[in-house]
């Protein structure tokens, strides 16, 4: 089993931003936050994979670059760019060692990036690096309401499989040693920022479908194995949890952002 931080995103690629997608909606909406902290200037997306970020920033305003390790998701992105009719420049890079020059960038965006990265701190040290001095550090990741049925089943499932594959566990940036890390280099970080919220009719039974099919965004990388494994352990807590799976529920998700100013460059 390949292990969480090292995991392949070349299979998904071409069904990535489908898998992920934002409504419509959201997307401008998130698009147009991260252009104002960006100030709608040169923005390095690091871990940018297909766009799914990238793509709403440039149509906001920005100039994006995309930087990512997967060739794959790269070749995705300025493809679903041009039906889009913007630009997305972009480089297979290592995020641990960015080939750009200092200060080349006015923002740099991460998402869904550090906690796949057992060098997570190299990564901030490259962001801040490539970053003019007033710069700004803008970082998504979307929330998922934990009381719905849809937050129980993924945090039951996550459960289930780092019992069954320790080694899938996410890096410390998951947790508090992210902020604790950006305070060290001096960053002042803002609130988070509610970018974007939008409901989706889900039932228990309908996310046990996608599960199965791979077409949900906590599947898709699993091996047989572990997907056959982990869903004998789910389905009958699932089963006892929720009286009727069919029963339809308006589940919220957001989008949010954290930004960080005054990042000090680690010599």
């Amino acid at each position: 089993m390949t292990p969480y931080c090292s995991m392949s995103y070349r299979e998904i690629a071409s069904r990535y931003n489908a898998l992920n997608a934002l409504p419509p909606h959201a997307a401008l909406q998130v698009g147009s936050a991260i252009a104002r902290y960006a100030r709608g200037k040169m923005l390095l997306d690091l871990g940018a994979g297909a766009g799914r970020l990238g793509i709403p920033a440039a149509l906001a305003g920005c100039r994006v670059v995309a930087l990512d390790l997967e060739l794959a998701m790269l070749r995705a992105g300025p493809r679903e760019a041009g039906l889009q009719a913007v630009e997305l420049p972009s480089i297979q890079a290592n995020a641990v060692h960015v080939p750009f020059c200092d200060e080349s960038f006015d923002a740099v965006m991460i998402n869904n990036l550090l906690h796949l990265v057992p060098q997570w701190e190299a990564v901030l040290v490259e962001a801040v690096r490539v970053m003019r001095p007033d710069g700004v550090l803008i970082q998504g990741r979307d929330w998922l309401d934990p009381q719905s049925c849809a937050g129980r089943i993924r945090a039951k499932w996550r459960e289930v499989v780092t019992t069954l594959r320790s080694e899938m566990r996410p890096t410390t940036a998951a947790g508090p040693a992210l902020f604790q890390t950006l305070a060290r280099m001096g960053g002042q970080i803002e609130a988070e920022i509610l970018a974007a919220e939008w409901t989706e009719c889900l039932t228990p039974a309908r996310i046990l479908h996608r599960m199965r099919q791979r077409m949900h965004n906590e599947t898709w990388s699993l091996d047989d194995d572990l997907l056959r494994s982990g869903l004998a352990m789910l389905e009958p807590w699932v089963r006892e949890t929720f009286d009727d799976l069919q029963a339809e529920e308006d589940v919220t998700w957001r989008f949010v952002l954290t930004v960080t100013y005054a990042l000090k460059r680690v010599r």
